[in-house]
């Protein structure tokens, strides 16, 4: 995976609604959703087929009501957060 596919695939913003990976959902529970809000960018340091660096992302979990810190690899984008502009505002 190139550095332009890691960027596209976990670039994320805060506000963008994101869905955990089934790779940490707990045997038994469904999948949450929740909204990004806040990002420490490249605070991981990799070294590997992502890239160099990862960011860590702060997801507000709808479902339990609290923000969790996670690696940018484990959440899916659902939908991105839309920037207001002059004729919305």
């Amino acid at each position: 995976m190139g550095d332009e596919e890691h960027d596209e695939k976990f670039n994320f913003q805060v506000g963008d609604i994101v869905r955990e990976s089934v790779l940490i959902i707990p045997p038994g529970r469904d999948t949450w959703s929740g909204i990004v809000v806040f990002i420490d960018k490249n605070y991981y340091e990799l070294f590997s087929f992502i890239g160099p660096t990862e960011d860590l992302v702060g997801v507000h979990w709808l479902q339990a009501g609290y923000v969790e810190s996670l690696p940018a690899s484990v959440l899916r984008l659902v939908q991105k957060a839309k920037r207001k502009t002059e004729k919305n505002s």
